[in-house]
């Protein structure tokens, strides 16, 4: 009995041993092949290192691009360049606006003569991406400032009729430049502004009636009544909806829409009053001026700038100070608005303001 029991214990001890050292083995190898994965991931990561240095070294392949085309929708572009907030014969005095701005007769003619430079400048460096066929030039309003203040009247450089005068001579002159040297057929949107009102108020029935601006879009009509390339559009109302290279735009003042200076400035507003309005006539782009800003809200408005500038009233309500500029747009018939981009029409401020 007992020699079996020992023999019992002697195989047990046996068994013991050899799961024992299985255990270990397994362990060993387990480790082992740890390290190995380990070393393994290691080269790959050299690997990689090396093969993008190689890489990284060797001579780029040449692509061709001679077989680049134009965009097959670049069809036809209109060139749209607004002319608005002049306020040509307004006087801003350097120590009003702490150095940033200076305005007068003198330097208004030479800011308007330097904006039609730049629309044919412009006109012509855009035909090397696509065909122009039209140039639209829309007068948007305030390009006289006239005597709706009292204060004005002692500032003013000419009375509002002299001004009226002296616009008509600009645009009439500028129009025959720009058609002369692009060849293109010009085509004149028109609307009043706050500032051209004959009267004390802001009249809404019978604003156009009631404007110095009216008046001299008539006579400039007159003018070009026998030109075939130049053609007026006058509104009757606030607005003047166009239809240009298959799009619907809207042309306006911007004196129809209140921003009270709010932290969002005019997106806000704008966006409310655009909307409203494409409620009853929805078109694909609105163009005003009056708030003396250029912000292009893509692809569905354009604030455009002002010749005049900074000015006391934009520094008494906090405006944000903008370089006096216009406005160059281009709408494709494929795309749509493909830029719209300030033409600057005075040296930098920090040139001391030197037109």
């Amino acid at each position: 009995m007992a020699e079996r029991n020992a023999r019992n214990f002697i195989e047990a001890a046996k068994s013991n041993a050899k799961s024992a050292e299985l255990a270990r083995a397994k362990a060993e190898s387990s480790a082992w092949k740890g390290k190995y994965d380990e070393q393994t991931a290691l080269i790959d990561h050299y690997k990689a290192r090396l093969d993008f240095i190689e890489a990284l070294s060797r001579k780029p392949s040449k692509v061709d691009f001679s077989e680049a085309a134009r965009p097959a929708s670049s069809k036809g572009v209109a060139v749209i360049c607004p002319a608005t907030d002049w306020h040509i014969e307004e006087t801003v005095f350097p120590e009003g606006v702490n150095g940033k701005n200076e305005y007068n007769l003198d330097i208004a003619q030479k800011r308007i003569k330097r904006y039609y430079k730049k629309v044919v400048e412009l006109t012509q460096h855009y035909r090397k991406w696509a065909p122009v066929k039209e140039m639209w030039h829309p007068l948007l309003g305030d390009l006289i400032t006239g005597f709706i203040h009292e204060e004005l009247m002692e500032t003013n450089g000419c009375s509002p009729v002299e001004a009226c005068d002296l616009v008509t001579d600009l645009v009439c002159s500028g129009v025959d430049y720009v058609r002369k040297a692009t060849r293109l057929p010009v085509i004149l949107p028109c609307c009043v502004g706050n500032h051209g009102r004959t009267t004390a108020k802001r009249r809404i029935k019978t604003s156009t009636r009631n404007s110095f601006e009216w008046g001299m879009y008539q006579n400039m009509a007159r003018i070009y009544k026998r030109n075939s390339r130049v053609e007026f559009r006058i509104a009757d109302g606030y607005h003047n909806i166009q239809t240009i290279m298959g799009r619907k735009v809207r042309f306006h003042h911007g004196d129809g829409m209140r921003y009270g200076g709010g932290v969002g400035g005019l997106t806000i507003p704008v966006n409310k009053a655009v909307a409203a309005w494409d409620k009853a006539n929805a078109v694909d782009l609105d163009i005003f001026g009056h708030f003396h800003t250029f912000l292009y809200h893509h692809s569905k408005w354009v604030s455009c700038g002002s010749v005049m500038g900074y000015n006391d009233f934009a520094l008494s309500i906090k405006a944000e100070f903008q370089h006096p500029t216009q406005t160059f747009i281009t709408i494709d018939r494929g795309y749509g608005v493909t830029l719209a981009t300030p033409i600057f029409v005075t040296s930098p401020y920090r040139d001391k303001g030197k037109d």
